[in-house]
């Protein structure tokens, strides 16, 4: 196995100065830096066994390739196994989270995490490589509506087995929900259920805004699903950040469907899930969106791995967005909401 330069090493360091050093030293990290073309990871592994065995969720050996910075092959003796809800059950290529040995990435500099969770697409095909895309590009909208989030990255993969290449696609990497706590000094909250109104105001509803900007509702506040809740400084309450879009509108999947418990029909239909948002609310976090437009149009704009046609959807999705939120009283009309009263006897 070739080793990284020092070099290199102080580039990255040097990069990620002022930040912890959990987060300038993980596997996660070293892709995630690369600049220029897409990282190429190759994975060997048994695919035939990991497919038919994804609802097991049980670690399979594999090797992990990719190109150091000077041009060398690294190769990494890995453990991987299917990851996920839904998208094991319905899919033939399963979320994967992929464990590298600690020595061999103590040998690259690399001391912090040494997870990789990588999101595949749905099944081979041009429209499934799409919306893989749709939803790595959810992810960086998310990045310009609120300052806390998962970072995730694009990455060309290669899946080779019994030393032949046998699945070539884009995935992306999903930064793991521990590093991604270390990083920005947060406490990760596991409960059963949590109260709506004991997340901080601002977060809270700045997210209901972007799941509805993306037509999202497969989330949930009150359980957590699909939500990172954490405790961070700063912050009065815990701040919700929320993961997993492939059921929004935005990406529309084939398999994605609308939660039974809205009244709409499909999932690029939008229905806001917000509860107890005040006219107030609702009214400056419509400005906060709109002083956001044009950002989140260009970073569709300059999403170049989609085809034309799906950029211009997705841009044309994010306009009726911004059309509801130039009208105040479809402001209020859509996003105001108000606890049920119980009548008293």
């Amino acid at each position: 196995m070739a080793l990284l330069s020092v070099a290199w090493l102080f580039n990255l360091h040097a990069q990620n100065a002022g930040q912890s050093s959990a987060e300038s030293s993980s596997l996660f990290d070293f892709f995630y830096h690369q600049q220029g073309t897409l990282p190429v990871l190759k994975l060997e592994t048994n695919w035939g066994e990991l497919v038919k065995e994804k609802l097991k969720e049980e670690y399979q050996p594999g090797v992990l390739s990719f190109q150091g910075p000077d041009g060398d092959v690294v190769e990494m003796e890995v453990s991987l196994r299917a990851r996920g809800n839904t998208r094991k059950e319905v899919c033939l290529f399963p979320p994967l989270k992929i464990k590298a040995p600690r020595k061999q990435l103590n040998e690259l500099g690399l001391h912090a995490g040494r997870k990789l969770k990588l999101v595949l697409p749905c099944q081979n095909g041009k429209s499934n490589a799409e919306c893989l895309l749709k939803e790595a590009l959810a992810y960086q909208l998310y990045e310009a509506a609120y300052p806390i989030h998962h970072r995730t990255k694009v990455v060309e993969l290669k899946g080779w087995q019994n030393g032949k290449e046998k699945y070539s696609f884009y995935s992306f990497l999903v930064e793991d929900e521990e590093e991604f706590a270390r990083r920005v000094n947060g406490k990760r909250i596991k409960q059963e259920r949590i109260n709506t109104i004991d997340l901080e105001r601002d977060a809270y509803v700045k997210m209901c805004f972007f799941q509805y900007m993306i037509g999202n509702t497969d989330w949930s506040a009150p359980n957590g699903h699909n939500l990172e809740i954490l405790e961070l400084p700063g912050h009065d309450k815990p701040v919700p950040i929320p993961y997993d879009f492939d059921y929004a509108g935005f990406v529309n999947t084939d398999y994605a469907i609308p939660r039974s418990s809205v009244p709409i029909d499909k999932v690029t239909q939008r229905f806001f899930l917000g509860k107890y948002v005040t006219e107030e609310e609702a009214l400056e976090c419509a400005r906060y969106f709109l002083s956001k437009k044009e950002q989140f149009m260009q970073a569709c704009k300059d999403f170049d791995l989609l085809r034309d046609k799906s950029s211009n959807s997705v841009q044309e999705f994010l306009s009726e967005f911004f059309n509801i939120l130039e009208d105040e009283e479809q402001v209020l009309r859509s996003f105001v909401t108000r606890p049920t009263r119980v009548k008293q006897n």
